[in-house]
């Protein structure tokens, strides 16, 4: 299975980075949402507050097969 990392930081725009996420998962690939801070909660342009699984200090680059940077 293919494995995907997304790159979340406060202030991003909620359907840029969601969606992707939610697109590739129906598509039957791993996603590991990664925190480009030390905080796993993001809150984004417009307030929606979510949850990264990693930060960026934690996620273990060698294992994604790409990197989605919204």
């Amino acid at each position: 299975m293919k494995k995907l990392g997304i790159f979340l930081a406060n202030g991003c725009e909620e359907i840029e980075a969601l969606t992707v996420v939610d697109v590739v998962r129906r598509a039957g690939m791993e996603v590991v949402m990664i925190s480009i801070s030390e905080e796993l909660q993001i809150k984004g342009a417009h307030n929606i507050i979510f949850q990264a699984e990693v930060t960026a200090k934690e996620a273990d680059f060698d294992s994604l097969d790409g990197i989605v940077l919204p």
